[in-house]
């Protein structure tokens, strides 16, 4: 996992400097993430500190994952991703939503 997360990290890196067009939209992800997590614990009922505990994270990334911040690791995301019952299908269609509607995010 750690290649692949320094990989990730690399080429994201990569495509900044090449590309400083793309930097807001690489940058980006962390508030859309951030708006699906806390939608669909806010849907499973789930207090931070119980997705935490499943996520087996701390309640602390689960409020910096809610508040947008973007230096946590895709593994992170994935944890509680996984732990909130959420597909990278879900993610990428809660994304599409997102898009089309600021307001209302439903998973």
């Amino acid at each position: 996992m750690k290649r692949t997360k320094d990989l990730l990290a690399m080429t994201t890196s990569m495509l900044k400097e090449g590309h400083p067009d793309l930097k807001e939209t690489l940058d980006g992800l962390s508030p859309v993430y951030a708006k699906i997590i806390f939608s669909r614990r806010i849907a499973l009922g789930y207090s931070q500190r119980e997705l935490a505990d499943i996520a087996n994270v701390g309640q602390k990334t689960i409020s910096r994952a809610e508040g947008g911040f973007d230096n946590l690791s895709t593994e992170t995301y994935n944890k509680i991703f996984h732990a909130l019952k959420l597909s990278v299908r879900d993610v990428a269609e809660a994304m599409i939503q997102l898009g089309i509607d600021e307001q209302a995010v439903t998973i």
